[in-house]
């Protein structure tokens, strides 16, 4: 048995445990949740959202125990992180009554020629057993939308949590356990990409739900494609934000700042490319410099903290490879150092950026750098925002309301909010990106949807025939 030390992103703080699963172990898990789902598929929705709902009250009390742990092993500021665990009962719930109103649908076999005399209807169906693999960022919000969704829609599940930061979400998994499911039911597994890689292609995984970065839904898609198991991919993203000539600009750097500061700057949905015209690119970086400077730098738990660490010293490493990369391409650092501290990364904004910079199109910086990226014209700005391999979520903003929704139907993205930052994901609305940004939807109900499958019921010559 191996044992693994989850301590804080500096290094300075023990905070647990988890045991290590051998990839050799995990088609065994998997193979208990095979045997086990039978049983939680046929006991009724009802009772399953009953569970989930008990779950969340059992957890209300520890809320603030929680968001502090989660903010000492993810480097989330303290506020953000006990918000993430409100959420992660908030999904609980709103996954418990969607469970509820689960149905199908009536079929119009009446209006159709041939089928006039049947009595057809649909039913929705798990789709067996749910690999949820997750991402450091968002652990907790992310185990409870994946799983809550397959359990209530009937499925059994095998999560991996992230090595960084995975005790909230044991602790979440736990009372689960701890008011009735059970525990082969909503199984886990802890490693690295080798577990990954275990799990994913493990006999008897039906479908696997991951929120990570492309490169590793692209291997997921890789390792399946014979075996054509249900990929529900939320993967990396470049977000653009279109900044028109008549925008309004304290709304623009207010924006900007909330849209990219979000858990460090690491957010997949997080405003990065900031695609301003050029006559009101200078005006916004003075803007930016002092909402840049404003920002407090520190450790995650204070409740002055704007900016934590990020989850680890490599990945502030290479932040700083990105911004120096940026500037031996024509950008320009206009606040901040562009230079690590440890696993800290001080906010850095970058103007000037040329349009072929790495960062303007494909490179994604995931920490609190700010690229402005200036252009000449609506059409040059959209040519931008388009050019890159992501889509998922984008941003325009405009005076011209008209314009504004013409700009938005043609940005190639998951989604599309104007004026306002595009780092926007309410729990009831559909999340998900297109092209290299992944494939369905996330949120409650449309997680539910994805992780479930619509099955036709035919009663054939149901109605007397004249």
């Amino acid at each position: 048995m191996s044992i693994l030390e989850i301590r804080n992103p500096e290094g300075t703080e023990s905070l647990g445990e988890v045991e290590l699963t051998d990839p050799a172990e995990v088609a065994d898990v998997v193979a208990r949740a095979v045997a086990a789902r039978r049983a939680w598929t046929e006991l009724p929705s009802g009772r399953r959202a009953d569970l989930l709902d008990a779950a969340a009250d059992l957890l209300e009390p520890e809320v603030e125990s929680l968001g502090r742990l989660l903010a000492s092993e993810s480097g989330k500021p303290i506020g953000q992180a006990t918000n993430e665990v409100r959420g992660g009962l908030h999904f609980l719930r709103g996954n418990a009554a969607e469970g509820r109103r689960l149905v199908g649908r009536m079929l119009p076999s009446e209006s159709n020629a041939r089928s006039e005399w049947d009595l057809a209807f649909t039913r929705r169906e798990p789709l067996g057993v749910v690999a949820a693999i997750l991402p450091f960022n968002f652990p907790v919000e992310l185990f409870v939308e994946k799983c809550a969704a397959a359990l209530v829609g009937g499925n059994a599940v095998v999560v991996k949590p992230p090595l960084e930061d995975p005790l909230v979400v044991g602790r979440f998994r736990e009372a689960l356990i701890e008011v009735g499911v059970p525990a082969d039911v909503i199984a886990a597994v802890h490693g690295d990409a080798e577990v990954g890689a275990a799990l994913a292609e493990a006999p008897g995984i039906d479908a696997i739900s991951l929120t990570g970065s492309t490169a590793a839904g692209i291997a997921v898609a890789r390792a399946t494609a014979e075996k054509l198991r249900f990929l529900h991919l939320e993967l990396g993203g470049n977000n653009a934000s279109l900044i028109l000539e008549d925008a309004d600009m304290d709304l623009v750097a207010a924006e900007m700042l909330r849209g990219r500061v979000l858990m460090n700057g690491q957010a997949c949905s997080a405003s990065k490319r900031v695609i301003v015209h050029r006559s009101l690119h200078d005006e916004l970086v003075t803007r930016m410099i002092e909402a840049v400077e404003a920002q407090k730098v520190g450790a995650a738990t204070r409740a002055d903290t704007t900016i934590g660490p990020l989850i680890h010293e490599g990945a502030a490493t290479r932040v700083a490879a990105q911004v120096a990369n940026a500037r031996s391409q024509g950008a320009e650092i206009a606040a901040g150092t562009g230079e690590s501290d440890g696993a800290y990364f001080a906010p850095t904004l970058l103007a000037g950026v040329p349009q072929t910079a790495d960062i303007a199109i494909d490179d994604e910086i995931f920490g609190p750098v700010f690229n402005l990226i200036p252009v000449d014209s609506e059409e040059q700005a959209l040519e931008v925002a388009n050019s890159s391999s992501f889509g998922l979520m984008s941003s325009v903003f405009s005076a011209d309301y008209h314009r504004a929704l013409i700009v938005a139907e043609r940005l190639e993205s998951g989604g599309v909010v104007i004026n306002g930052t595009d780092n926007y994901r309410p729990p009831e609305f559909p999340f998900g990106g297109v092209k290299l940004s992944g494939r369905g939807r996330e949120g409650i109900g449309y997680t539910l949807e994805e992780l479930t499958r619509e099955k036709p019921i035919v009663f054939r010559y149901f109605r007397e025939r004249e």
